[in-house]
């Protein structure tokens, strides 16, 4: 589900729990949660980006290291075939 459209729905969940409260109040009560959903959603994505680099780190290396030595070998291809011409 969408964060933006999760807070909505909380928001207006809360706004109608919240009715009987005075505008500012209950706006503020609003902001104060709609901030707390968007703080938690941006560290979880933060901490599991983290943990996918940790995780996958060393795969990540490997890969890089594999298309160097690809990379090389196709100049190297190419640089026999012109000097054949």
């Amino acid at each position: 589900m969408n964060l933006e459209k999760l807070a909505d729905r909380v928001a207006n969940e809360l706004s109608t729990a919240l009715s009987d409260l005075p505008e500012a109040e209950r706006s503020a009560i609003l902001d104060i949660v709609r901030q707390a959903m968007l703080d938690s959603a941006t560290r979880t994505h933060r901490e599991m980006k983290e943990t996918a680099v940790i995780c996958c780190g060393p795969e990540a290396d490997l890969a890089h290291k594999i298309q160097e030595q690809m990379d090389k070998k196709r100049d190297m291809l190419i640089a026999n075939l012109m000097a054949m011409r």
